[in-house]
């Protein structure tokens, strides 16, 4: 590298200082960085003095301050992701430049859409026409700016390429290396000390031979590091950006994360082998590629003698050979030999081990006739003779009747058993529905008497909403003109006073769920810290912040209190004055001012019912100052810490109504939407939007899908995917509330039962009929060929109108079916989270 490389390098760096400055202009020693530094103009002299040119000038830091200023008029944005906090990007723009330049520039550096990408400034979305200057940036010139994408699009900061100025100076000064379309990598192993090479394109990237290996040695892409020296290398670098030789060879070392060591042999087992190799080979100054084409001949493997398996037709050789033998002068094929055809015949003679007797008398032998026997030979018997006196055939007739009439007896028994079994089967299955059935009755009747949640409420006005139509139903058949514009009348005050008892009551049911919201926030401040040692006890620990948190419980819970004296709330009141007057506060002053007045009152003798309104805005005060952590002494500093951080990692997602960034838990959730929009509470308090729809019957059908299916064992089932509106669009919108077979409208008869048994459910594989019809119907296995082509026909299309509705489900539904991934995402339906959100 020569000088004026090295100089180039450390002009690049900001460390070589200025040659050739023009005169009332000095160098920048902000701390802007580097990039600020090749983009910031230059200090600009305020005042100018005369200076003596033969006196030397000393360096800038050492001059006085108001000598020379500084003007702002770049600002370096950090831009920083929640969702990753490690990951931060620089760049310095213009003080003048507005929000929308800014996004623009940053959603074409993340590849993202313009409209998708959301800045925020501590939790606050920053408009397209404000001004960087305006943002209140800090004396140096630096603005953090939080960046978000409404529909949850992962992106990266780390992985946005540097300026194209910086690769033009780094290609300018670094000599340009020779292309080559294949680069073989020699990867050393450090954990385990072995060496292999293996042949990729130059274009690829280490994030892809990451994968190549991890399929190959069957461990997580993510658990390989690659090091160049002692540096990392990143996954969106390409392999012609690594430094290879003139023969395309690069070395590069090989570490896994959880040191887990690589099985080679399957590596050299998978090597392909070519029929021809390309070689590079230098020749004279260049290199010259040559192709080598290899034969492979191999011998046939003589057959010494072997044996077939019937069953599975492989044939085993009682010996093999590896290295090709002398051929034989006479081929094995050829050869006979007698000595393998004739028994081999020898005569031994042997002599018993002690004496036996025969049976003829002599001398030396006597024989006892005691147990002699004298046989007469009687008429001879024919073969038919035989036959016919042992008379077979009738004694074996007796036992197969007999055998027969026995089997029938066990069938008839079996016969009786399995349907007294089936009886009592069926008698149980239809108490067991009795009881389902009066169970769910009796929980509608408790949730439409004691309504607690948004769903309680929705089933209320659906209910007043039927009983209204079917009363201008009722209304419209009269036929004067007078009595039912009265009837009208009436209906409409009837209307109004129903919707007014149920918003007072929805009113009352909200406020008894703040109170017991702010008991729970109470219990949690003030509860000790706990943690189990080393012998598996149970520690607590009682903090200065929690005794100072209960403390505060208990100051809260005795102003609340509704059975005190006047006098003892006098001196409540009084010391809790005497207590507050140190902080210097607004809210403490607002406080203090309010408990002032209830002692005007107290003592002008107003009862209990005349200071409600006013206790109540004292005790939300005194809750409001416990839950700020500049008057608690830091009691809920802790908690709105594990807030913020349980804020920072789950996804975010803007809401266009109220204008606020909510977890995507805020938002209601359905299987044909594309975006989060509007959060739960604004789409419950838009009435005028919507209508009351009354999802109880539909979350039955739903949960009677999903028991279906986890009876099956079938986990990737789309069923535990969708939600009660998906369910209320397919009955509703596609099916009509009718069945199929019989047209039965009664919602709570029917039931999604699956087209196809085989396959699993789907939206477009269901089909709405009644409970007893389903019973029938999970009994066929080709449904097309029993029903008529019509109902048929009638199916078929309306499978073709779910399969248009739910197009991204069904995309997405095939790409983790193909890719095996469901099991992954899917989990148990009894496991999941309660959906239903108190009010």
């Amino acid at each position: 590298m020569n000088r004026d490389q090295t100089v180039l390098i450390d002009r690049l760096r900001g460390i070589a200082p200025p040659t050739g400055g023009s005169k009332g202009v000095i160098a920048c020693q902000c701390e802007l960085g580097r990039e600020k530094l090749l983009t910031a103009p230059p200090y600009k002299l305020v005042k100018s003095p005369a200076v003596d040119e033969n006196k030397s000038q000393t360096a800038p830091i050492t001059r006085e301050l108001d000598e020379y200023k500084c003007p702002v008029s770049h600002i370096l944005v950090n831009f920083r992701a929640p969702l990753h906090p490690n990951e931060v990007f620089n760049k310095v723009f213009p003080a003048t430049t507005p929000v929308k330049f800014v996004k623009r520039k940053l959603a074409k550096l993340l590849s993202v859409s313009n409209s998708n990408l959301l800045l925020t400034k501590n939790r606050n979305v920053l408009k397209d026409t404000s001004l960087l200057s305006d943002l209140k940036p800090d004396p140096l010139g630096n603005l953090n700016v939080d960046v978000f994408t409404k529909n949850s699009d992962d992106f990266s900061l780390s992985a946005i390429p540097k300026e194209s100025y910086v690769h033009e100076l780094l290609h300018a000064i670094i000599p340009k290396k020779k292309a080559m379309p294949f680069i073989a990598i020699k990867f050393k192993v450090r954990n385990q000390g072995s060496t292999f090479t293996r042949s990729y394109q130059s274009t690829m990237k280490i994030h892809e031979i990451k994968k190549n290996l991890g399929e190959l040695f069957k461990i997580e892409p993510d658990n390989i590091v690659f090091l160049r020296g002692e540096n990392p290398l990143k996954d969106r670098m390409t392999l012609m950006d690594l430094d290879y030789d003139k023969y395309g060879i690069a070395e590069l070392e090989l570490l896994t994360k959880n040191h887990e060591k690589l099985d080679l042999e399957k590596l050299y087992k998978e090597m392909p082998f070519n029929d021809v190799l390309s070689i590079v080979v230098p020749f004279g100054g260049t290199l010259k590629q040559i192709n080598v084409e290899i034969f492979s001949s191999p011998i046939k493997k003589p057959f010494l003698g072997g044996y077939r398996n019937v069953n599975t037709g492989v044939i085993y050789h009682h010996a093999y050979t590896q290295t090709p033998q002398k051929p034989e002068k006479l081929p094995p094929e050829k050869k006979n030999c007698r000595d393998t055809q004739t028994a081999e015949e020898k005569e031994k003679i042997y002599d018993t081990n002690y004496s036996r007797a025969t049976q003829m008398n002599c001398v030396h032998a006597y024989i006892p006739n005691v147990t002699d026997r004298i046989i007469v030979p009687k008429h001879y018997e024919t073969y038919d003779e035989m036959i016919a006196r042992l008379n077979h055939a009738h004694y074996a007739s007796i036992i197969q009747r007999t055998f027969r009439h026995y089997q029938f007896r066990q069938k008839v028994a079996k016969w009786l058993k399995e349907c007294m079994e089936r009886i009592a089967r069926m008698k149980e299955e239809e108490r067991l529905e009795r009881e389902a059935m009066e169970r769910r009755l009796r929980r509608d009747l408790i949730t439409k008497t004691f309504p607690k949640t948004r769903e309680d409420f929705d089933q209320l006005y659906a209910m007043v909403d039927r009983w209204k139509h079917a009363e201008i139903a009722r209304i419209s058949q009269l036929h004067s003109k007078g009595p039912k514009i009265a009837e009208f009348t009436l209906l409409l005050d009837k209307e109004v006073e129903l919707l007014r008892c149920i918003e007072d009551y929805r009113v009352k049911v909200k406020e008894d769920s703040r109170k017991l919201r702010d008991q729970r926030f109470l219990e949690e401040i003030s509860k000790p810290v706990a943690w189990y040692g080393r012998s598996g006890k149970l520690i607590t620990m009682e903090t200065i912040e929690v005794q100072k948190a209960r403390k505060l419980k208990e100051l809260y819970n005795s102003f609340i209190r509704e059975d005190m004296d006047v006098k003892e709330r006098m001196e409540l009141m009084v010391d809790m004055k005497f207590a507050l007057q140190e902080f210097r506060h607004y809210l403490a002053e607002e406080i203090i001012t309010l408990l002032d007045q209830e002692c005007d009152l107290l003592v002008r003798r107003c009862n209990a019912h005349q200071l409600e309104f006013l206790r109540r805005r004292i005790a939300g005060s005194i809750f409001r100052l416990i839950q700020t952590s500049e008057l608690n002494s830091g009691v809920t500093k802790s908690k709105d810490m594990r807030d913020y951080r349980k804020m920072q990692n789950c996804r975010l997602y803007f809401c266009e109504l109220c204008h606020q960034v909510k977890p995507y838990t805020d938002f209601p959730l359905d299987t044909r939407i594309n975006d989060f929009l509007i959060c739960k509470s604004c789409s419950w308090k838009d009435v005028n939007e919507r209508l009351w729809i009354d999802m109880t019957p539909y979350r039955f059908i739903l949960r009677a899908v999903q028991r279906d299916e986890r009876r099956r064992k079938c986990w990737g089932s789309l069923a535990f995917v969708l939600q009660e509106k998906d369910i209320f669009f397919i009955v509703e919108k596609l099916w009509h509330s009718h069945s199929a077979i019989s047209e039965c409208n009664d919602i709570t008869e029917l039931r999604l039962s699956r087209w196809n048994v085989k396959e699993d459910w789907s939206p477009w594989n269901c089909f709405l009929i009644t409970v007893q019809e389903m019973k029938a119907h999970l009994k066929l296995e080709a449904p097309d060929e029993v029903y008529d082509e019509e109902l048929v026909q009638k199916v078929n299309t309306i499978q073709k109108l779910a399969k248009a509705n739910f197009a991204q489900l069904m995309a997405v539904n095939k790409r983790y079916t193909e890719t095996g991934e469901w099991q992954g995402v899917r989990a148990p339906a009894d496991v999941r989270a309660d959906g239903v959100e108190p009010i």
